[in-house]
């Protein structure tokens, strides 16, 4: 049996990538300031900067033009005004043509104590283009230990999923993971680019993780087993180089806020964040 969690995921899934089709095809209102606003677009959108359509693969007999990009979304230091502020990083890369393009997404963080990296995930992923503004990929997931004392163990997970622009421009992250014992991963991820001004720009973002089942090495329960929240007020030097300042708040739920204080760990803390936006 499917977790209910999981059915509903994949039905917003299918609805978002529908609906952003329909949308886009009927105009996408907006969409040459909205690709302009936001480094998901500008992955998506052609060097000509007129979006790709699916089923559209025709070269007109020259070879494809093959072109990357890297982000640093989040390049920052972390503080709660008590002990030693961490060092945080999201960032990903993709390199290929309109349609097909190899990703590596990388996160993590240090510790509070010695500077030494806390955790950290690197993501390999093959993607495609499927819709205006909408990417499938699959590849792998693996999550570094780091502490061989008392961090969380390494896994490896095989991964798909559905990245690309819901309408209004919302950026959207959804990835399903499997492996480790049977136990499925989902995370889904959104965030938006509110301008301010055409260089001051305001953007909030959240992060669910689903499991459907226990992996008590890694801190996962049944259900949302963590969430992380967090606006973050930027001001564009250049396109390529942004420093801001900001929020964040993450929290362990459920079972995973027990197995957290285990390990004598705060199931929760909020943070104050000042970093530089970084685009390639």
């Amino acid at each position: 049996m499917i977790p209910k969690a999981f059915r509903r995921l994949a039905a917003g899934l299918l609805l978002a990538t529908l609906s952003t089709m329909a949308w886009a095809q009927a105009g996408g209102s907006h969409a040459e300031h909205g690709a302009a606003a936001s480094p998901m677009a500008l992955a998506i959108v052609t060097p000509a900067g007129v979006p790709a359509a699916a089923g559209a693969e025709d070269h007109g007999g020259h070879a494809p033009l093959y072109f990357g990009a890297a982000l640093f979304d989040q390049n920052e230091i972390r503080s709660n005004g008590r002990g030693s502020p961490i060092y945080a990083w999201e960032g990903s890369a993709y390199y290929g043509t309109d349609y097909h393009r190899v990703w590596v997404n990388s996160r993590g963080e240090t510790n509070k104590d010695g500077g030494g990296l806390e955790r950290a995930e690197l993501q390999m992923l093959y993607s495609r283009l499927i819709g205006y503004y909408w990417d499938a990929q699959a590849g792998v997931r693996h999550d570094f230990r780091l502490q061989p004392k008392d961090g969380t163990p390494s896994r490896t997970y095989g991964m798909v999923a559905l990245q690309g622009l819901a309408p209004g421009f919302f950026e959207v992250q959804l990835q399903a993971f499997f492996g480790e014992g049977g136990v499925l991963l989902a995370r889904a991820a959104v965030s938006y680019d509110l301008l301010i001004t055409n260089r001051l720009i305001l953007q909030p973002e959240a992060e669910l993780n689903f499991a459907s089942g226990w992996d008590r090495d890694a801190l996962i329960s049944p259900g949302i087993y963590r969430t992380e929240f967090g606006v973050r007020l930027r001001y564009e030097i250049t396109r390529e180089f942004a420093p801001y300042i900001g929020y964040s708040y993450e929290s362990f739920n459920g079972g995973s806020s027990g197995l957290s204080r285990r390990l004598e760990q705060k199931p929760s803390q909020s943070t104050v964040v000042a970093g530089i936006r970084l685009f390639f």
